[in-house]
């Protein structure tokens, strides 16, 4: 178990230094109610962040934007 959530934490990090200090904060203020990072997609208006809650999702814009309701597909 320790090395799983050692390569989770990792991952991670990873993917914050993605982000902008816009979604950097945006991310801040909902990881509060349970939210995580899953990936962060390239799109052609910039990197949005995808943060997830069981099986809903939200995406964050390079803006730091929240969207409580986008258009994208997960695959589980």
């Amino acid at each position: 178990m320790p090395e799983e959530r050692r390569k989770l934490e990792a991952k991670i990090e990873k993917l914050l230094k993605e982000l902008t200090v816009a979604q950097q904060c945006s991310l801040s203020e909902i990881s509060s109610f349970g939210y995580t990072l899953s990936f962060v997609r390239s799109t052609a208006e910039g990197k949005l962040a995808v943060v997830q809650l069981e099986n809903g999702a939200i995406t964050i814009d390079d803006e730091g934007e929240i969207d409580h309701h986008p258009h994208i597909k997960i695959r589980h």
